[in-house]
């Protein structure tokens, strides 16, 4: 049975109830949304699927290759939105900001390390850094939604240190995804200094 896991970066319990925060102003409206559990909070790298349980040290290894290089870099949450951008609403996200450019270099970074384990690597692999507040329910109208994105669109978080990302399993349950991390792996230089 292979292990459903996806590389991503946690979110610190320091930023969670800034984003908890943001889902309880979007709740406002009538649209039926399932909304991420805060203890799931995390930036999507990569989704990976079901993988060979024997393959997890492959992918750990190339990945701690891949990302050797990486210095511990400044992020944060900034604006929110939807996808798609036009027509019904599936998806609800807070953005990114400050790291934006950082993560535009990481991503492929963690691509190509999973090739070098032998990942499937499925789609187009366009990368747009965001964090998932929610998936909306059925086939309603979004729009109440949207104009409430558009009120909260300059919404920022603060700031926090990224030195390491996660390889994490994802376990589905009736009641929604339960994640465990695999392995920590850390950039060069560890965490970034206060």
């Amino acid at each position: 049975m292979g292990i459903r896991s996806f590389v991503a970066i946690k979110v610190p319990d320091l930023i969670t109830p800034q984003l908890v925060g943001l889902q309880r102003e979007l709740q406002n409206s009538p649209i039926k949304v399932r909304w991420v559990e805060p203890q799931n909070f995390h930036l999507t790298l990569h989704f990976i699927g079901d993988v060979d349980p024997e393959k997890v040290e492959d992918i750990v290894r190339e990945l701690k290759t891949g990302v050797k290089d990486f210095s511990p870099f400044s992020l944060n949450f900034a604006g929110v939105g939807g996808f798609p951008r036009e027509g019904k609403l599936r998806v609800v996200w807070a953005g990114v900001g400050r790291g934006r450019n950082e993560l535009l270099k990481l991503q492929p970074a963690v691509v190509e390390a999973l090739k070098r384990a032998e990942v499937e690597i499925e789609g187009d692999n366009k990368f747009h850094p965001h964090l998932t507040l929610g998936r909306v329910k059925g086939k309603t109208n979004t729009r109440p939604l949207r104009v409430l994105l558009e009120e909260q669109r300059g919404f920022v978080s603060s700031d926090f240190s990224v030195s390491s990302l996660q390889l994490i399993k994802s376990q589905l349950t009736p009641s929604g995804p339960v994640y465990s991390v695999l392995e920590d792996i850390s950039f060069r230089c560890g965490p970034l200094d206060k």
